[in-house]
């Protein structure tokens, strides 16, 4: 009797997904080639080549460096990701770094924000990539100081 697809490379292999339950407590890093969902608490770092996701019972305490943050729990930390999307009922609290920043009506971000241009598109500047600071903007004056300026 044979092992069905024995010799069949697999499919679909890479695109799993890793779930943290609700109820679940994890201490400690996390780095994975999948998608993670967190529905339970996770305190630490994670790095995935996918998509992060935080359930609505889901908080994260730490970094997540990956393709796509989405939140419909909590974050408090650091995100670098391409894109980040914070929904109804979600919460970041920290420092985000992200190409895409998308907040819907009832989610809420409170830190500092740097938007950053795609990889080929900063390539194309000659390496230098354009950014954006949220925290360099904020209450800075745009008007030279007059009293200084040469009457």
């Amino acid at each position: 009797m044979g092992i069905l697809g024995r010799n069949r490379p697999q499919q679909g292999a890479g695109t799993g997904s890793t779930i943290l339950g609700s109820g679940t407590e994890l201490v400690g890093d996390l780095t994975l080639n999948d998608s993670l969902h967190v529905d339970g608490r996770l305190d630490g770092n994670i790095r995935s080549e996918a998509d992060v996701t935080i359930g609505e019972t889901g908080r994260v305490d730490g970094e997540i460096r990956s393709r796509r943050v989405l939140v419909s729990g909590s974050l408090n930390g650091r995100i670098e990701a391409e894109r980040l999307e914070i929904v109804a009922g979600g919460s970041v609290e920290g420092t985000i770094s992200v190409v895409d920043l998308v907040i819907e009506p009832g989610g809420r971000f409170n830190g500092a924000s740097e938007l950053r241009e795609k990889a080929s598109e900063s390539s194309a500047r000659d390496g230098e990539a354009k950014r954006e600071s949220s925290r360099s903007t904020i209450g800075q004056d745009s008007e030279p100081d007059r009293e200084s300026s040469p009457a």
